[in-house]
Order: C-alpha cells, then structure tokens, then sequence
C-alpha cells in the first residue's frame, strides 16, 4: 500500500471545512440510514463504506482474538481519504498510519494503553496514552496522561514539538493540565474517546441501541450529545470478490460528520468510517 504524504496545513483546516466540502459532494459520505434515504447508492456502495471503497479492494477482516477477561489489543490501519480527480497513479485512499489499542480490566478499573502514529506533510506524528476508566458500560473517564510528539526534518524527536497533558474526569467535569495552563470541560453523559468507545460496541451493540454519550476527541477536543443507534447490516466486497456482511451503526451528533461502526459476527469493530480519516483492523 502506498503511504501519502498530507500538508500539514491542509490536514489541520479539514476539520473545520469538512461540511462545506460534504455540502458540495466532494467527500465521500453521506448521512447514517433513514427511511427517507436509503443507506446503499448503487454507483459506490453504501454509504457506510464510501470513505474507504478503494481501501477495501486490498482489505480482508482480521482475526483478532477477543478473550473473555476484557484483556485485548486491537491494531488499526488509519486510511486516508485522498483522491484527486485526473491525476494518474492517485489512490482513493491511502495509509497514513497506525493506532493500537490495548485494554487490561480489573475488579475496580480498566485501563487504556494507546499508541498512534501518522504520517502528515511528511513528517511523523506520535502519540501515547495511558487512560484509566471506570468499570461501568461506557468505561467512563476518570483520569489519563497523553504524550505526543513529531519528527524533525533532519530525523529524530522534534523538542518544540513535545506535549504532555494530565486530565481528570467525573462528577460532570473535566480537567485538563496542558503545560503551563489548564482548561476544561462540563458534561452531561458518559464521556468516553474514540479509542476507549468501542468496548462499549464489542459488549452492547444490538438492533434496538439508541444511546447518548460525550466525546472527548484525542483527549483534548469536547463533543457533547453524541448519538450512538444501530444503521442496518452492510454487505461489504473485498479484494478476490468476496463479500461480508457487518452489523452497522452511525454516530452522529455536535461537531461531527457521521460516523460508521462495522462489527462482524464476534462484535469486532472491523471497520470505523469517517470523511477523510477511517480506521480498518489490522490485527
């Protein structure tokens, strides 16, 4: 798979300008499943999978193994939205890098070791951390450290790039310690990241779910009212013409596109579909 280089700039405004882009029709998604809008377009599949439809002709599902403890490790390619229209040789999508997560459960708490890396505008993006949770449905926040950093261009750790930042959470409120400053956060649900929420998946995820959490994106970016419901089952073709079929559901909410979550028949999460950013499990 070819790796793509991003300007950095343009990666940082996407965010920002992704819904005037969507608007336009020039990110591939499309709103979670309704009965006015079916969820299959019959021109690029269904929307769940349209972010990553270039990627899944090299994807096949991925046997990680899930162990009854709630102890695992799960490894995710990070697939980049990045087709230009007219340009020989370009890929719909890209690897711009990895996440792994690995989760460790005890009587009174669980905790989260992540570790990221992306590759933007040619330079290399780390992040690490260790989050500790509650042993409720959402594994709640309680407290976390996150370190990340990037390469400098003659190679090697960039010092002025280097951040640390302490956070705690509960009782509605969040902290985080930045620095030399501190901010935070108010919330009304389980706050969960976008690492720490696919447990919830793994053990709740049905066709009736329909539930309500706050996210804190990269431990640092608040989404409040976040709504989690089930969008369906997906067929889904991957390279060699096979076919599967994966348990479906969106989430929608403040500061959002939708996102998609793509579970297989042992409730793992195979797929996670954004607008330029998804991940597809590695092992």
């Amino acid at each position: 798979m070819q790796t793509v280089s991003v300007n950095r700039r343009q990666f940082l405004k996407t965010g920002a300008i992704a819904t005037a882009l969507a608007a336009t029709g020039r990110l591939p998604l499309l709103s979670a499943h309704t009965q006015a809008e079916p969820s299959v377009d019959e021109l690029s599949g269904p929307h769940a999978v349209k972010p990553i439809r270039d990627h899944l002709k090299r994807f096949s599902p991925a046997e990680a193994p899930m162990r009854k403890s709630g102890q695992y490790s799960l490894v995710y390619d990070i697939i980049h939205w990045n087709w230009i229209a007219g340009k020989h040789g370009t890929f719909a999508n890209s690897v711009l890098g990895r996440v792994a997560i690995e989760r460790k459960a005890s009587d009174n708490q669980v905790v989260y070791e992540i570790e990221q890396r992306m590759r933007i505008g040619g330079v290399d993006n780390y992040l690490e951390a260790r989050i500790i949770c509650g042993t409720g449905d959402w594994n709640p926040l309680r407290s976390w450290t996150l370190r990340s950093h990037q390469t400098a261009p003659g190679g090697g750790r960039d010092p002025l790039s280097e951040l640390t930042e302490k956070g705690q959470c509960g009782d509605g409120r969040i902290r985080i310690e930045s620095d030399n400053h501190e901010y935070g956060f108010s919330a009304k649900n389980p706050v969960v990241t976008q690492w720490t929420m696919l447990d919830f998946l793994m053990r709740k995820a049905n066709p009736a779910l329909n539930v309500t959490f706050d996210l804190l994106q990269d431990l640092s970016l608040f989404k409040p009212g976040q709504l989690l419901t089930y969008d369906g089952l997906t067929p889904v073709k991957l390279k060699e013409g096979n076919t599967v079929t994966l348990q479906t559901y969106a989430q929608t909410g403040q500061g959002v596109l939708p996102i998609h979550y793509l579970l297989d028949d042992l409730m793992r999460p195979q797929l996670i579909t954004g607008s330029l950013l998804s991940w597809a499990l590695a092992g």
